[in-house]
């Protein structure tokens, strides 16, 4: 019983792929800053009589810089590819009925906020929310699991659509961006 799928995986997944896309790309940005104040940093003395240097024909400045080169490269392929998945993601998200839900998803993955953010900008402004913070928290857990229902039966009803045509369809949550979900 544990290992049976639950119709929102595939959307969990896809969330959590998103959110992972993101972090890999802050990572990877801290990473080149790092390596730009290596290079602008002044280089110091070898103070230790050995020679220096590996013996190859590139000095240490040149391979700092083709590493910045690359680096910077695999940046722009992550924010085209963060940026593409973010349009569709949106697009999806746009098709949920229910406001709620759609603030759930787009502030929890899209602005990274945390849950008491999220149950704050939701139910902040409600006379008891100070008293009964838990409950609020609790409901705002149980409009995110009602948002996850509809993105899965918003893929669902879109994977039913292109089956017939096998075209792009994998049998796991297949949606793309707006104009390739409205056909």
């Amino acid at each position: 019983m544990g290992n049976k799928k639950k119709e929102t995986d595939a959307v969990k997944e896809k969330l959590q792929n998103y959110a992972t896309l993101r972090r890999r790309l802050e990572n990877k940005i801290e990473r080149l800053v790092y390596l730009e104040s290596i290079i602008s940093s002044p280089s110091r003395p070898n103070l230790s009589g050995l020679p220096g240097g590996d013996g190859s024909d590139s000095s240490k400045v040149e391979r700092q810089a083709t590493k910045k080169d690359e680096i910077e490269r695999e940046i722009q392929e992550m924010q085209q590819e963060e940026r593409n998945e973010r349009k569709e993601l949106e697009s999806l998200i746009k098709r949920i009925k229910n406001p709620d839900e759609q603030a759930v998803v787009e502030m929890r993955y899209l602005d990274n906020a945390k849950w008491w953010n999220i149950c704050a900008a939701l139910f902040g402004d409600m006379d008891d929310y100070d008293k009964h913070e838990q409950r609020y928290l609790k409901r705002t857990f149980k409009i995110h699991g009602s948002a996850l229902l509809s993105l899965a039966k918003i893929c669902a009803e879109y994977n039913q659509g292109i089956k017939g045509d096998k075209k792009g369809y994998t049998g796991v949550l297949y949606c793309k961006s707006e104009e390739t979900v409205q056909r």
